[in-house]
């Protein structure tokens, strides 16, 4: 495989990596790996290097870029939101790749806000044949709780810690115990957040998953650990009951590795998955492409 510097637009372009496979054919569909948050397009724990190269190894054409003001990126002109921003500047990628290899099918990746990404931007451009995501828009459901509370009951740590909390609680009210002024702290240990990531009311997002899965886009969705909002396997699907998912959706959940997935065991099993199904929506796509309703 080959792997180059993708330059795209003027006077400020946009900067990433294509790796190409050993043997192109630009009927096959392209994979395109979006920024989490404020990370490049390294990825975290260089991930998303390793699906793209992964990918480009099967014999498809793979990216990844910053949008603007992200890592090797320059900032943008303009007072458009983020989300509106990515929309075009994916688009503008997905053209680029268009115009110069004759790529006509994509499918987008991306973990946290590049999983929203490639959701939003799915349901703009009819050229999106299908979506990977990790760590999706996701929601409580009735069962979610009882998985929830259900292993902290009977975990004696749990309670120990919980009574420790409570008794240093009163303690701290206690005569001669004076409280703590936050404002004499130095502001330096502090952090500051730098990204929030909000998610849209689930009645949205349901219309939003209907209309792909009318129009035939294929979604791999997968979880990890690091989801506080996400606790069991089929909790995705039960988030959407009216959704017609069919055999378009797949979903895995990895209960035991962090959001950003540090283990090296779990980065190979997820890039493997990933890359194995894309490899199948590739084969099948042309079947399952509908026009735009």
């Amino acid at each position: 495989m080959k792997e180059r510097v993708l330059k795209v637009g003027k006077p400020v372009p946009l900067i990433g990596v294509v790796t190409e496979p050993q043997a192109f054919d630009p009927e096959r569909a392209a994979v395109i790996v979006l920024n989490s948050g404020i990370m490049h397009h390294v990825g975290a724990c260089r991930l998303s290097v390793k699906i793209t190269r992964e990918v480009a190894s099967k014999g498809l054409l793979a990216a990844r870029f910053d949008y603007s003001g992200i890592g090797d990126s320059e900032p943008r002109r303009g007072t458009e939101s983020f989300e509106e921003v990515s929309l075009k500047e994916c688009a503008e990628v997905m053209d680029y790749l268009e115009r110069t290899r004759g790529v006509k099918r994509f499918i987008l990746a991306g973990l946290c806000s590049g999983a929203d990404a490639a959701y939003n931007t799915a349901l703009e451009d009819k050229r999106v044949i299908a979506i990977a995501q990790i760590d999706a828009f996701c929601y409580v459901t009735p069962r979610y709780h009882l998985e929830y509370y259900r292993p902290i009951l009977f975990r004696r740590k749990r309670w120990a810690s919980f009574l420790n909390r409570i008794w240093g609680k009163v303690a701290r009210r206690s005569p001669g115990k004076p409280p703590t002024d936050s404002a004499a702290l130095d502001p330096e240990y502090f952090e500051v957040p730098t990204y929030t990531r909000v998610f849209p009311p689930r009645e949205q997002v349901a219309r939003g998953l209907s209309r792909l899965t009318a129009r035939g886009v294929r979604m791999y969705v997968n979880f990890t650990g690091g989801e506080p909002s996400y606790r069991y396997q089929g909790q995705y699907r039960a988030s959407f009951p009216e959704v017609a998912f069919g055999d378009l959706l797949t979903v895995d959940y990895y209960p035991h590795t962090n959001h950003i997935i540090t283990q090296p065991r779990y980065q190979r099993e997820i890039v493997s998955n990933i890359t194995s199904w894309v490899v199948d929506v590739d084969e099948r796509s042309p079947a399952l492409a509908q026009p735009i309703p």
